[in-house]
Order: structure tokens, then C-alpha cells, then sequence
């Protein structure tokens, strides 16, 4: 039987490594770089990123990559990491997509409105399109106790942390954040173009939406309802929770991506490809391979 399965398994492990003819689209997927010049914890090496960061960018420029997205957690905390991180991701052949996450806001309080543009984006949530795919990243730090500007967004903050921790929500946690009602109707308008002109539809937010968990967004169930009712919606990825995890709710993948930071010697980071019936993940360090299968509807 090993004999067997050996050949099959080394088969299966190089076709999510190559690049072949079935591939719609190729892009590199890295989660919670999370660099600052601060000593280690017993998870967290943070001056190892860059290192991390340096090979997995000359992995990536082994690859003809539509684009690679980082979702969120760039750094770890003060506005100057961003300036080591700059010269390698400078490297990067690909367009990069940044992500907002919680660690990013943790800089001086002068200084976060900077925060989006200093990661070189225009708005705190957008959408591109490639092919018949459109790709949409949501902004979970909206609302929430360290990004939420302005005494509007601020009061619908408090109100809806207050909601999710009277309904006893494991997820009711300072450290996370939420999708506010002007992106919700941002995120219909998007979805509802996708379902009109059958695209496919992945989203990329830091916070995880499904299964259950502390680190998911306080609306999660909004988000799962959202996405639910738009058949145009095939996956939904998310850094956050460093251990990474999985579910699938009514056709819908949902992948956590591990965190680059955590462990000395490991890095974490994948090349996504997606074919027509399928995605195919190849992970690198932490991160394993994985394959989701499309509905065929």
C-alpha cells in the first residue's frame, strides 16, 4: 500500500507546485508578516520576518503571479516597521494588495489615519478584477476600538462590540473589529455586479468569518448571511488566527492562512491557482497544501 500511494502523493504535491495550462489565474497568499524590531515571545519571533519575508518574495518572483495579497498584520506595531519591510517587498515582481489588520493600527495615534496609505492604499476596502474573477478586500478593522474614525463610525463600534458581548460570543474580543453598515452595503453592490455578470468572487479580509472562533469578526454571522445569498461567492480568505484554520458553510470555502511570525525557523506562505472546477493551494513552510473544489453551479 505505501509503495502504492508514494508515487501518487509525490504526483499530487508537484501538480500544486507547478504551474500548468489548466490555470486561470496564479497568485501568492501571505498572512500576519508582523515585523517590529521587539525581542521574541514564545510564538512570536518578529525579528525574523523579514528574513521570512525576503525568501518567500524570491519564491514568489520564481512564478508568474497575477498579484500576491498580504492579509493583514504587515506589522506588528510602531509606524517605522514599515520602512524595513519596504525595501523587500519593493522586490516583488507581481503587484502587491495589502489588507488592513489590527496589528497594523498600532502606532501612535497621530499617526493611524496615515496607516492605509503609508501600505500604498487608496481606500480601507476596494475590488479589482481578473479575468471572469473578482477579488474583493473588506477592511474588518472598520469598526472597532483602535481604527474606527470619527464619532459616527465610533458609536456604531461600541454598539455592536456591546451586542456581541451580550450575546456571550467567543469572539467578543477588543482585538477584533467589524464590517460596518456602509461597507455591508458596499460589499451587496459588489456582490450583486458579480452575480450579474457571472463572475466568481473570492474575499480577502484579516479577520476570519467561519468556523467559530475567537479571532473572527464580531458580525460573522452577517458576513456568512452575506455571502450566503450571492451564488457568485466560491471562497473567503483571512490571516489572524496564526494557527490557521477551515470550513466550508453552503459552498463557501472558508481558508485561514498561519502567520508568517510565529516559529524561529519556519515561515508560512502559499501560491494560490485557481482552475476552472477548483483552487489549488501550495503551501510553503507551515502552511499545507490544500484543494477546494468548485460547485458546479
Amino acid at each position: 500500500m505505501r509503495l502504492f500511494l508514494l508515487p501518487f502523493l509525490l504526483f499530487f504535491s508537484y501538480s500544486l507546485a507547478a504551474q500548468s495550462a489548466e490555470d486561470l489565474i496564479t497568485f501568492g497568499v501571505i498572512a500576519d508578516c508582523q515585523y517590529c524590531d521587539c525581542p521574541s515571545t514564545t510564538q512570536r519571533f518578529y525579528r525574523k520576518s523579514p528574513h521570512k519575508l525576503q525568501a518567500c518574495v524570491t519564491e514568489f518572483n520564481k512564478h508568474e503571479l497575477a498579484f500576491a495579497v498580504h492579509l493583514g498584520d504587515y506589522i506588528d506595531k510602531d509606524f517605522a516597521s514599515f520602512d524595513t519591510l519596504q525595501p523587500i517587498i519593493d522586490q516583488l515582481r507581481a503587484p502587491l494588495r495589502q489588507v488592513l489588520g489590527n496589528h497594523d493600527f498600532s502606532v501612535d495615534e497621530q499617526l493611524k489615519r496615515k496607516v492605509p496609505k503609508r501600505m500604498g492604499l487608496a481606500r480601507r476596502y476596494y475590488s479589482f478584477t481578473i479575468e471572469d474573477w473578482r477579488f474583493i478586500a473588506l477592511d474588518g478593522n472598520d469598526l472597532s476600538t483602535f481604527a474606527s474614525f470619527g464619532k459616527r463610525k465610533q458609536r456604531e463600534a461600541a454598539q455592536l462590540l456591546i451586542e456581541v458581548q451580550a450575546a456571550g460570543k467567543v469572539n467578543a474580543k477588543t482585538w477584533n473589529g467589524g464590517i460596518s453598515r456602509k461597507q455591508l452595503k458596499w460589499l451587496e453592490k459588489e456582490l450583486n455586479k458579480a452575480d450579474r455578470k457571472g463572475e466568481k468572487v473570492i474575499l480577502f479580509c484579516h479577520f476570519p468569518a467561519h468556523p467559530v472562533d475567537p479571532h473572527n469578526l464580531w458580525n460573522d454571522t452577517k458576513i456568512q448571511e452575506v455571502l450566503t445569498s450571492h451564488p457568485s461567492v466560491k471562497a473567503y480568505f483571512n490571516g489572524h488566527n496564526h494557527a490557521g484554520a477551515y470550513g466550508e458553510k453552503d459552498g463557501v470555502h472558508y481558508l485561514t492562512f498561519k502567520g508568517m511570525v510565529d516559529t524561529p525557523d519556519q515561515s508560512s506562505y502559499s501560491i494560490v491557482r485557481i482552475q476552472k472546477d477548483r483552487i489549488l493551494i501550495k503551501g510553503f513552510g507551515r502552511q499545507q497544501d490544500q484543494e477546494l473544489l468548485l460547485p458546479k453551479h
